[in-house]
């Protein structure tokens, strides 16, 4: 039960004021009634930090409302049963087929000006005092929060909305997409680790930049992306771009999404993802002048100084068929080239693997891991979250 005020001093917070104001700009102090609330403006039965619902505005009128929020994973089931009494509004979602309940947003109250909201991947304290809604939110952490999987690194997938606006969603990734040392050498061969050592310090060092990977289907270049993530899954965020949504890369709300990423995670360094990318980067024409500026824009300049991102793209086709105002030094982070393997090491890494290959002049890693011959129209790709 969550009771006795306690602190959480590991618990990373960012708290803040909830402005006085209604929907519509008014601000609350300026109703004749102290409090305005549009309830088709907000959702009434779900909080957030920027838009409490209608009683938790009501609870506190025109007086003194701070909120603070921390980013997590939390046991919402067992949090709704041992505190039953200071449920005050939920959403819950039913699986009949496996008689399976998952909270998908609940608000406590456990006093008359003490709200706590728990989503998914966040909650939310509101309190008369930043130092209360502080103690809200971490006593309810230390409570509640799910320990951490045993999983490797993970991606956010950006999407774009029917109505235009931009998001993403976090995909997790199996804990064996994380390599050893020794493994690494055997899918890349010699000389790959120390390549890999210099290219995470240059990530590590840097803001901004471009970096691409080149190489035929299968030859092991997403392979070693979901490898990268597990690496750097503590001070890097990674976010991947489908070919099908390269458009957001021209949108205005752009910027907006890594504002808001920039500020929800100040601590991390940003890493995009495109993959299969040879129509963006291709020399300028008609139907790609947009997105080969876009990536020029954001590697590089003075928008990359502000959006701080780091861009890997991956290519099937040769580096030198694409705009060369990428490959410009300064610009271009890193250029690597992903080949296929001779026999000697395809046949080190499927002795580890407990297979036997056919004598054959090379191998790509994808007809090592599937067992095929070198047939190139037999060759699995390796999608990213595949």
């Amino acid at each position: 039960m969550l009771n006795a005020p306690e602190t959480l001093e590991t618990a990373t917070t960012q708290c803040g004021r909830v402005p006085e104001t209604a929907p519509h700009g008014q601000r609350i102090s300026d109703s004749p009634f102290g409090l305005v609330c549009d309830l088709a403006h907000t959702n009434p039965f779900s909080l957030s930090y920027a838009t409490p619902n209608a009683p938790v505005l009501a609870a506190f009128g025109g007086d003194r409302l701070h909120a603070c929020t921390l980013e997590g994973s939390w046991d919402l089931g067992r949090a709704v049963a041992e505190n039953t009494d200071a449920l005050f509004r939920s959403i819950r979602r039913l699986n009949s087929k496996k008689a399976l309940e998952q909270w998908e947003d609940v608000t406590f109250q456990f006093g008359h000006r003490s709200f706590l909201f728990a989503g998914k991947t966040q909650i939310t304290g509101f309190a008369s005092t930043p130092m209360e809604a502080e103690r809200l939110v971490t006593e309810f952490n230390k409570t509640y929060l799910k320990p951490p999987a045993h999983s490797g690194g993970d991606f956010c997938l950006i999407e774009q909305n029917p109505f235009g606006s931009i998001g993403c969603q976090t995909v997790t990734l199996p804990l064996n997409t994380i390599l050893s040392a020794e493994a690494f050498c055997l899918h890349y061969g010699s000389g790959s680790g120390e390549w890999h050592q210099d290219f995470i310090g240059r990530l590590r060092a840097t803001n901004h930049g471009l970096s691409i990977f080149e190489g035929r289907p299968g030859t092991g270049k997403t392979f070693y992306l979901r490898h990268l993530t597990g690496v750097l899954k503590e001070s890097h965020r990674f976010y991947f771009i489908p070919t099908s949504t390269m458009g957001v890369l021209t949108k205005p709300d752009f910027i907006g999404f890594w504002t808001d990423e920039h500020r929800i995670h100040p601590d991390r360094k940003f890493v995009v993802i495109l993959e299969d990318s040879e129509a963006a980067l291709m020399t300028r024409g008609a139907d790609n002048r947009e997105q080969v500026s876009a990536i020029l824009n954001i590697s590089d300049g003075m928008l990359a100084d502000f959006l701080s991102l780091q861009i890997i793209c991956t290519i099937n086709c040769s580096a030198a068929d694409i705009d060369p105002a990428l490959l410009r030094p300064g610009r271009l982070l890193c250029h690597r080239v992903f080949g296929r393997l001779d026999y000697p090491q395809a046949a080190r890494l499927a002795e580890r693997l407990g297979r036997k290959l056919p004598q054959a002049p090379d191998y790509s890693l994808a007809e090592v891991f599937a067992e095929h011959g070198t047939v190139e129209t037999s060759r699995p790709r390796i999608g990213f979250a595949a």
